[in-house]
């Protein structure tokens, strides 16, 4: 008959057990009430936009074409064009907005950033070839 005496004194610093694992549970859920709320916040923030990549490449492949020049300076232009859509795109991705290419998506529900892609991208071709 000791035993259930025993059971019903159990005691974690002073505190008797069945308080401390109440706590401890509510600190656990205010914890992770806090972290989902933050993340559900978070979520609502992100933008999703869309860039013509298909678009982009025919104007420049169309501006090639009548800009004539050797092979080897086409290449050239082509890989320095194509390596300032790659930074571009990769910048507009930095603040976490989601870029997705407009080929990929049915609707016009996001916002279309091709202008702002080909405007980084004629900026970092300038100052490229800037003789500064």
């Amino acid at each position: 008959m000791t035993e259930p005496a025993a059971r019903k004194h159990r005691m974690i610093a002073g505190w008797p057990l069945a308080r401390v694992i109440a706590a401890v549970l509510l600190t656990a859920a205010l914890v992770w009430a806090a972290w989902l709320t933050r993340t559900l916040f978070e979520l609502q923030q992100r933008r999703i936009v869309s860039v013509s990549l298909s678009r982009l490449v025919e104007d420049f492949v169309a501006a090639e074409a009548r800009n004539g020049g050797t092979p080897e300076q086409s290449a050239s232009r082509t890989a320095s064009y194509l390596a300032a859509v790659n930074k571009a795109v990769a910048q507009l991705g930095q603040d976490g907005t989601t870029v997705l290419v407009s080929e990929a998506t049915l609707g016009r529900s996001v916002d279309d950033r091709t202008a702002d892609v080909r405007a980084r991208v004629a900026r970092a071709m300038e100052a490229e070839h800037d003789p500064r």
